[in-house]
């Protein structure tokens, strides 16, 4: 249940469409449980029965019954509080909030904690808690019944129950690593997408005279997420609706069998994610250093952009610039309370390091103005922070800063051979 990630798309992906009207006619909710309950005739079901369903649509039994509880959504409002002061405490928070600051995704005073709190609390419906101590199911229901809308999600939080019955899914990333590193967005996609495949499959068996081949031929709409940044938005939902995609041809290659080995031995990047095929042949992201470091600099924080978040940095319409990725770090500093980010990626060979360099300056000459070149790099202004990007030593780097004595002199090192 890292940061909450876990609890909200599949939320979003059942009520997104909904919420998209303004202003909605009716909750949400009712709507969804309206279509399912009446034109799908979904019936009172208790948790044990559902979780006897969830494990003969998803192909694994569980080795133990998981523990249902109903919130309220007064109660839900606290609980999540206490998640995220677990989970994602303010110091992290803060580290995430100045590194996508730094690759200008995100806006200067944007509350980011503050905003992931309030996306939760209003979208929630149910979710798996799988922290040490807590292994324990909730639906929000104010009359502790299990909805139509409970029914559904609770299939694919059930799904994580399971999972986490067979590997150790809270730990089985570093603390370390964040919440918008690509690691750890490589899991959370396996994850999600395993439960969302076993949620389709769930719904599947209450559509009259629907097969598995045309369930298997829909597209999955990527559903907007109203307030919150895009590059939040892609982090909270894309690992969902690329996920499936990734875990269905698991499960077509090797079956439940296949996804469950996963679990253990998930995607080491999105780009595996992205491309399958590359998690088949296991092919690894480069390792990248970045061993620059600023005079009197403090490290805030470290790691892997990725593919996925690539195309978010690079802006619609970018897949195919982001699909030659091969590896890449980021770093961040304080520099006496300013930010200096490095960002160093590799790519699979020349035509596409270069399709992707060419792909960022056009998106930062939208954004920022050109202010000329310096040695290798591109340089560009704005109203806090300059950046700069490069071909350096067979890898492109980025460098921003809203300090001009340390970006000047990251370039002027960056650049020696």
């Amino acid at each position: 249940m890292k940061a909450g990630a876990a609890v909200l798309g599949a939320t979003l992906l059942l009520a997104g469409p909904l919420r998209a009207q303004e202003p909605p006619p009716v909750d949400p909710s009712d709507l969804i449980n309206t279509l399912l309950g009446g034109l799908l005739g979904f019936k009172d079901i208790t948790g044990p029965e559902l979780q006897t369903e969830v494990a003969e649509v998803g192909g694994i039994p569980f080795r133990s019954d998981v523990p249902l509880r109903y919130l309220t959504r007064a109660e839900l409002s606290r609980y999540l509080k206490e998640v995220l002061d677990d989970e994602y405490p303010a110091a992290q928070a803060r580290a995430d909030q100045k590194t996508l600051v730094a690759f200008g995704l995100l806006a200067p005073g944007t509350d980011l904690r503050g905003v992931r709190a309030r996306l939760l609390e209003e979208n929630v419906a149910g979710f798996y808690d799988e922290r040490p101590g807590k292994k324990q199911l909730y639906a929000v229901s104010e009359d502790r019944r299990l909805t139509p809308t409970n029914q559904l999600i609770l299939s694919h939080e059930l799904r994580h129950a399971l999972q986490d019955q067979y590997a150790n899914v809270h730990d089985a990333i570093p603390a370390s690593v964040g919440d918008f590193d690509d690691r750890r967005i490589a899991y959370l996609s396996l994850l999600e997408g395993d439960a969302t495949l076993v949620m389709e499959r769930f719904l599947l068996r209450r559509v009259p005279g629907m097969e598995d081949g045309e369930l298997s031929g829909l597209s999955m709409p990527t559903p907007a997420v109203p307030g919150a940044p895009k590059v939040l938005a892609d982090q909270l939902v894309l690992p969902y609706v690329v996920g499936r995609d990734f875990a269905r041809a698991v499960w077509q290659r090797g079956g439940w069998e296949a996804l469950k080995a996963a679990w253990s031995r998930p995607p080491d990047s999105s780009e595996q994610v992205l491309h399958p095929e590359k998690f088949f042949a296991r092919e690894a992201p480069q390792r990248v250093d970045v061993a620059y470091q600023p005079a009197g600099g403090t490290i805030v924080n470290e790691g892997v952009l990725g593919e996925m978040l690539t195309r978010t940095l690079l802006g619609e319409g970018s897949d195919a610039a982001a699909a030659g990725w091969g590896g890449d770090h980021f770093r961040v500093w304080d520099v006496g309370g300013q930010s200096l980010l490095v960002w160093r990626s590799v790519w699979d060979g020349p035509a596409d390091r270069a399709e992707f360099k060419q792909a960022l300056l056009a998106r930062l000459t939208v954004e920022r103005a050109p202010s000329g070149e310096r040695g290798p790099f591109r340089l560009f202004g704005g109203p806090r922070s300059r950046f700069a990007v490069g071909e350096v030593a067979g890898g492109i780097v980025l460098v921003s800063s809203d300090d001009d004595r340390a970006f000047d002199a990251a370039l002027a090192a960056l650049a020696r051979p």
